[in-house]
């Protein structure tokens, strides 16, 4: 449960009670409370006031799960309640006079000249019920807000303990009202001088809460907040971690479903925030393994939407958990997306994107992004990026390059659950990683000069210019250069001559190189430490006798060291034959 949301509603009953709304109400409960010697006669009025409080919020929380209306759906109507009830405090004419009608008809309906002291308590149970149903629509802006929360709980239980906090907030003021008497109803009085400044001041204030909350501000706010910051944040976690909260037996989550229409997410699941509309898919060259998708084909889908693109080696270690993802949760309502946004411009060639996926085994959409439309649309910066929507085209999960892939799945089954897709539980399993990121004291490195570091060649690098480079007497860690005719583009390095080099002393387990050969195929030969490479630090692309074949446009992996072998190489890979082009090392 929520512990917080409980907290937020008990102290907003208790501000509601100090609000100018209540000024109506007051007469007749102070009139039914002190008109006959029955002592707890406050009491009984009180909890009848509460007790119709709670029912009113839960039942109108609740309403649109029996219609099958959408938590969403539930949240615009409450605040299209909010938007014009804050009109009507600003400009007090729209609802002039409702005070005192409301005053009128609860006099009427309390009887306070009537009362005996032999009334029962069910009796004035009931009169505080009547009170607390008049009073229910004008109790202002802080009772339109809770209920609100209120329409986006997974449970009833939550929805109850939701409005019964706002309830019993509310009811310790009364208490005391009811129980004062004509002394505190003399002290209440005194705020009607206060009244059409504090009205306004509230509706000014109701109003920017208003646009706040339907522009989702306060979930964007509390998304970008450290979880450490808010206990009952940390409560929800450990919840998490002790329970998967999708590990419920089948039956279970069947009546659960079939009764009260609660998803099969448990209570203690964390709520994903909304986190904006999920734009269109823009300017896309083409789509492979699918006809051209929109926003609408996609709607009472969960989507999760990919950015990759075929070289990058943190993509190639994401695309398994995607796949899998994918084979789990297709025939239950997801739909994955790939936008393969290239980095380097033989990556914009169809061919190539169409190896890359069956090479990797992927069988869902894939749009080729080439000019960069989608990714703009999204105003996403990194390889690979995930972003998440719900059935109603809202981004409500965002990750940017590898790991937290159980958090990911987990925010997927929570979706599901949640649009009542899921159909049986599903567990988190996914491939196991094979990398450990604490052995890796290599980074990615560019080699055109648009993004060049740590080029170590003797002669300074010459851009788009054909120039023979010489190798220094030893490198650097994470340092790299050139042997022969090279000419170095904004992205690339284009060997010119029959014969050239490249070096990199790195310290990582693996190494990569993303290269292209051109028409022809084109082979190199691997070094390690000025020797040619060992059987047992071969990558899965060098042959047997230390070759490797260029065939098309990839990236290769080169070297594998040994397990145990942690101490820094140098790398060196020979070529023959010219125009071949170099791109980047990646390590793994």
């Amino acid at each position: 449960m929520n512990l917080g949301l409980e907290l937020l509603s008990f102290f907003a009953g208790m501000l509601t009670v100090a609000s100018p709304c209540i000024l109506p109400v007051l007469p007749p409960l102070l009139g039914a409370s002190v008109a006959t010697p029955f002592r707890h006669r406050p009491f009984w009025i009180v909890l009848g006031l509460a007790s119709a409080f709670t029912l009113f919020g839960t039942i109108f929380a609740f309403f649109g799960s029996f219609l099958g209306l959408s938590n969403s759906f539930l949240r615009q109507a409450a605040l299209v309640v909010l938007f014009f009830f804050s009109l009507s405090l600003i400009w007090p004419r729209l609802w002039e006079g409702i005070g005192g009608r409301i005053s009128f008809i609860a006099q009427r309906m309390t009887g306070t000249n009537r009362l005996s002291e032999k009334e029962s308590r069910l009796n004035t149970f009931l009169i505080g019920g009547s009170l607390g149903l008049i009073w229910a629509p004008c109790a202002g802006p802080i009772l339109g807000i809770i209920i609100t929360l209120a329409t986006v709980q997974k449970s009833l239980l939550q929805t109850l303990l939701l409005m019964s906090g706002y309830s019993l907030g509310a009811a310790v003021p009364m208490l005391l009202i009811g129980y004062g008497g004509q002394t505190v109803s003399r002290h209440i009085q005194k705020f009607r001088a206060w009244g059409p400044i504090s009205h306004k001041l509230l509706g000014v204030l109701t109003l920017a809460s208003v646009i706040g909350l339907y522009f989702n501000l306060d979930t964007i706010i509390l998304s970008h907040l450290p979880g450490q910051l808010f206990i009952a944040n940390r409560i929800e976690k450990q919840l998490v971690e002790k329970k998967d909260p999708l590990s419920i037996p089948q039956e279970v989550a069947e009546k659960s479903q079939s009764t009260l229409g609660i998803t099969l997410a448990s209570a203690e699941a964390m709520p994903l925030p909304f986190l904006g509309t999920a734009p269109e898919f823009s300017r896309i060259t083409n789509w492979i393994n699918s006809p051209a998708l929109s926003s609408s084909d996609l709607r009472g889908k969960v989507v999760l939407v990919d950015f990759w693109t075929y070289s990058c080696i943190n993509c190639i270690r994401t695309l398994p958990y995607v796949t899998q993802w994918h084979e789990k949760y297709k025939d239950q309502g997801l739909v994955v997306i790939g936008v393969h946004t290239p980095e380097f411009s033989f990556e914009k060639e169809e061919t190539n994107v169409k190896q890359a996926i069956i090479r990797h085994g992927i069988h869902y959409p894939v749009a080729m992004d080439n000019d960069y439309g989608t990714w703009n649309a999204y105003n996403n910066h990194y390889w690979p990026a995930h972003y998440l929507i719900d059935t109603e085209g809202r981004i409500r999960e965002k990750h940017f390059g590898e790991g937290s892939y159980e958090e990911t799945e987990r925010a997927i089954q929570t979706l599901l659950a949640e649009a009542r897709l899921l159909h049986k539980p599903m567990s988190l399993e996914g491939p196991k990683a094979s990398i450990d990121f604490s052995k890796i004291h290599s980074y990615e490195t560019y080699i055109g000069y648009g993004r060049a570091e740590n080029f170590s060649s003797a002669q300074q690098m010459v851009p788009d210019k054909a120039l023979s480079y010489t190798v220094p007497a030893t490198l650097s860690l994470n340092h790299w250069a050139l042997s022969g005719l090279w000419k170095i583009t904004k992205e690339a390095a284009l060997l010119q001559s029959p014969s050239g080099a490249i070096q990199f002393r790195f310290d990582a387990p693996k190494l990569n190189l993303v290269m292209a050969g051109g028409e022809k195929e084109l082979t190199a030969k691997v070094f390690l430490d000025g020797k040619p490479i060992p059987s047992e630090f071969r990558g899965n692309d060098v042959e047997s006798d230390g070759t490797v074949t260029i065939t098309n446009s990839r990236l290769y992996n080169l070297v594998t060291l040994p397990q145990g072998d942690e101490k820094d190489h140098l790398f060196e890979l020979t070529f023959e034959m010219p125009n071949v082009e170099l791109f980047a090392f990646t390590f793994g």
